[in-house]
């Protein structure tokens, strides 16, 4: 792609389907949540907990710490193609058990019982928070449906949300395209579990929520199927509504997508460009801007992959200095 630019902007676009959207599923227990994200389409499950205990035949990793969480990420994240080839839905279960393995890594990579003993007395919050974000990140980004689950608690109110630690909680929860809140409807006749019912907009009661305005907000039913096919639908009403064309997700992503950075030909770039400025007799404001993004007697030659970022806004500043 070519360099961002606000005079030729890039037009949002809605892909069909469930594929690539991140969902958060919670409620209660029993109510379906690992069974239905289970039957997903093409499965890796997360356990955290043992949401599997009762369901066979899925695919799944142990996942009993968060070093395994983040190596398993790691995998998914180096290998998107191949991956794809196996899996198109992440199951996380659940967003409270992985908030707990992830406060153990952190105080165990600082050499601290509590999270609240770090930094002097004065806490290891930001840390954390930052551990977990950057996982989810991490997972949300490479293209696969991912479900997060979760539980349910009532708050000082009695209004019911997804139990966790806010910190954990937040990055899952502001990703999700959709959250639904799932409730019982007890047994029938002959004492058979009759399926959760699936809500979709918050109430009074409980909090739910989709990005999606022409969803169906409630199913009675809840399946893998009818979640998917209410994603369907609701796009497909937005398309008649609206006169919009939804895309396919791969396309959707291209629009979504920023300029692809190489460091190495940034780094050359970067070079040239400052080879024209010695020229021009602006050395002085050259190291200026390296100042300004590096700190003092810092040079981009010093710079690591990690730096693209920084990279490629220095050179973006050197050529606004060009005549």
């Amino acid at each position: 792609m070519s360099g961002l630019d606000i005079f030729k902007p890039e037009v949002s676009v809605i892909a069909k389907g469930i594929e690539g959207k991140v969902v958060t599923i919670y409620g209660s227990n029993n109510l379906g949540k690992s069974k239905q994200s289970s039957r997903m389409t093409k499965p890796l499950y997360l356990p955290f907990e043992k949401g599997l205990n009762a369901i066979a035949g899925v695919n799944f990793m142990p996942i009993n710490s968060w070093g395994d969480f983040k190596k398993v990420n790691k995998q998914l994240s180096k290998n998107v193609e191949k991956a794809k080839e196996k899996y198109q839905t992440i199951v996380v279960d659940e967003v409270d058990a992985f908030a707990k393995y992830a406060t153990k890594y952190v105080c165990n990579q600082y050499n601290v019982e509590r999270i609240k003993d770090g930094n002097d007395g004065f806490g290891l919050w930001k840390e954390y928070e930052n551990e977990v974000w950057d996982e989810i990140n991490k997972l949300i980004s490479n293209g696969f449906t991912v479900i997060f689950i979760a539980h349910a608690e009532a708050d000082k109110k009695g209004k019911i949300y997804p139990k966790g630690d806010k910190r954990a909680l937040a990055p899952a929860i502001d990703n999700s395209d959709i959250v639904v809140y799932l409730e019982s409807n007890g047994v029938d006749e002959e004492k058979n579990v009759i399926k959760s019912s699936a809500w979709m907009a918050e109430t009074d009661d409980f909090f739910a929520r989709s990005r999606f305005d022409y969803i169906d907000t409630y199913l009675e039913e809840f399946t893998a199927e009818n979640l998917n096919q209410a994603i369907i639908e609701a796009v497909e009403r937005q398309e008649a509504a609206e006169g919009i064309t939804a895309v396919t997700y791969e396309q959707q992503k291209e629009v979504n997508s920023s300029e692809s950075q190489d460091f190495d030909s940034l780094m050359n770039s970067i070079k040239e460009t400052g080879k024209k400025l010695n020229a021009e007799g602006k050395l002085e404001k050259l190291n200026e801007v390296v100042e300004k993004h590096l700190g003092k007697d810092k040079k981009v030659t010093e710079c690591t992959p990690k730096q693209l970022d920084v990279m490629s806004v220095i050179l973006d500043d050197l050529n606004d200095l060009l005549d």
